[in-house]
C-alpha cells in the first residue's frame, strides 16, 4: 500500500481586507467592507470581502452593499484595490514555489500543495507547513490559515478549523474520526439546500452520511451522492491537479450611476477588453469569442457575442469588438447600468501577426509586452491609454 499523501490548503484570512489594512493600518480592528459605495444604503455591487469584525453582523462576500450597510452602518467601507491584491497573491505564489511544484490554486487567496516526498529537502510535512506561514508572513505580513491531511477534503475543512491565522494537522488513519462528529456544513459543497434534504433522514453529521450505503445516498442525492460519500469517509480529493487553463475570462463593471454617456460606455470598455487581454496574456492563452454583457437601469441584460476568424490577445482588437457588438445592442439613449467583456473559445496559442495589419495596429502590438512588465511590477494603473484616461476609477470592478 502506498504511503499516504501529505496535502496542505493554505487559505489567506479575510484577504482583500487584510491586504487594505497594511495599506491603512487604521482600519485595523474596525468591521471593514470591501467593496462598492453604499451610498446611505443605496449602494449597487456586492460585498467582495468582510472583516471578522463586520462578520459579526452577519455580513459576508456576495451579499448586496445595501444591505450590509443596512445591517452595519458604522462599519469602514473600502473600494478595493486590485493590483494590490494580485501583487499580494503573486508574493505568495512565489513563496509556494519554494517548496512544491505540485500547487493547485482554487482562487486568488488559497491553494492546495502537494508535499508528498519533500521531507528530504525540507523535513516533516508539518514542519514545512509552519515555514510556508513563515515564508508568506515575512514576504507579504498577511495571516493565513493552513489544514494537513491525506487528501484536499481533509485539508481544506482542517484549514477551516484553523481559522483564523492558525495551523490543524489530521494524521494519517485518524481522518474518520476527525470527520465523524462534524456538521454536514463543514463538509465542502454541501450547501443549504442539501443538507435540508439529508435533514429528512436525520442526516446531521458527516458521520451519519459516511456510514450510508452508497446507492442509498445516491437515491436522495443522484449522481452526486458517490462524491459527497468519499468526501464524508475522507476520501475526497486525494491528488493536487495541475493547474488547468480556464474556460473563458471576463471583466465587467457595475457604474455607481446609470449613464447615457455613450463615450464614457466604450472608453470603459477599452479598459475592460485591456483587463480581460492583460489576463489572457498572463496564462499564455488567445480568445476566438468576444462577448459584450449590457445591463440597462431596468436590470434587462443584454448579451451578445461573435467569434472572430483568428484567436487573439489584442486589446485593440477586443475592444473594436465590444464597441461593434454595444453600438448594435444598446439603442437610442440608453441608461446603462452595467458592462461587461468576457472572452471564450480559449486557445494556448501565440496569436499570428496579421499580414496586411497597419502600421498603428503593429506598433500597438510592439507595445503590448513592455506594457504588461510594467503594469506587472507597478500594477495595472500604473500605465493609462487613450480614452481610459477619463475614468474616474476603472479599477471598482466586480468579479
Amino acid at each position: 500500500m502506498p504511503d499516504p499523501r501529505s496535502i496542505l490548503h493554505v487559505d489567506l484570512d479575510a484577504f482583500y481586507v487584510a491586504v487594505e489594512r497594511l495599506r491603512d493600518p487604521s482600519l485595523v480592528g474596525k468591521p471593514v467592507v470591501v467593496g462598492a459605495d453604499p451610498r446611505g444604503g443605496r449602494g449597487r455591487g456586492v460585498v467582495a470581502a468582510a472583516s471578522y469584525e463586520a462578520r459579526v453582523f452577519g455580513i459576508h462576500s456576495a451579499m448586496p452593499i445595501g444591505e450590509a450597510y443596512r445591517r452595519c452602518p458604522h462599519g469602514v467601507y473600502v473600494a478595493g484595490h486590485r493590483d494590490l491584491y494580485a501583487r499580494a497573491a503573486r508574493a505568495v505564489r512565489r513563496v509556494f514555489a519554494q517548496f512544491t511544484p505540485a500547487v493547485e490554486p482554487v482562487s486568488i487567496d488559497e491553494a492546495y500543495l502537494d508535499l508528498t516526498g519533500t521531507e528530504r529537502l525540507h523535513g516533516p510535512p508539518a514542519r514545512t507547513a509552519e515555514r510556508i506561514r513563515s515564508a508568506i508572513v515575512e514576504n507579504t505580513r498577511l495571516p493565513v490559515s493552513m489544514g494537513l491531511g491525506t487528501t484536499k477534503t481533509i485539508a481544506k475543512i482542517a484549514s477551516d478549523l484553523a481559522k483564523p491565522e492558525g495551523f490543524l494537522e489530521v494524521l494519517p488513519g485518524r481522518e474518520a474520526v476527525f470527520l465523524a462528529r462534524l456538521p454536514l456544513r463543514r463538509l465542502p459543497g454541501v450547501g443549504p439546500a442539501t443538507r435540508q434534504r439529508l435533514a429528512k433522514y436525520n442526516l446531521k453529521t458527516v458521520g451519519d452520511l459516511a456510514r450510508l450505503d452508497q446507492d442509498i445516498l445516491a437515491g436522495i442525492l443522484g449522481e452526486r451522492g458517490s462524491s459527497f460519500l468519499a468526501s464524508a469517509t475522507g476520501d475526497g480529493g486525494r491528488a493536487v491537479a495541475a493547474r488547468e487553463h480556464p474556460k473563458s475570462v471576463s471583466r465587467e463593471c457595475t457604474f455607481d450611476t446609470d449613464t447615457t454617456d455613450l463615450e464614457f460606455c466604450e472608453a470603459m470598455l477599452l479598459y475592460l477588453s485591456e483587463r480581460a487581454c492583460h489576463d489572457l496574456r498572463t496564462q499564455r492563452l488567445t480568445a476566438r469569442t468576444v462577448t459584450l454583457k449590457l445591463r440597462h437601469h431596468d436590470f434587462t441584460t443584454v448579451v451578445r457575442s461573435t467569434t472572430m476568424p483568428s484567436p487573439t490577445d489584442s486589446d485593440r482588437t477586443v475592444a473594436t469588438t465590444a464597441r461593434e457588438l454595444f453600438r448594435a445592442a444598446c439603442g437610442p439613449r440608453p441608461r446603462v447600468r452595467l458592462l461587461g467583456v468576457g472572452l471564450s473559445n480559449l486557445i494556448v496559442e501565440v496569436p499570428q501577426l496579421e499580414l496586411f495589419a497597419s502600421s498603428r495596429a503593429l506598433a500597438w502590438d510592439r507595445l503590448t509586452a513592455p506594457l504588461d512588465r510594467l503594469r506587472e511590477r507597478y500594477g495595472f494603473e500604473a500605465v493609462r491609454s487613450g480614452s481610459t484616461l477619463r475614468l474616474r476609477n476603472p479599477n471598482q470592478l466586480d468579479d
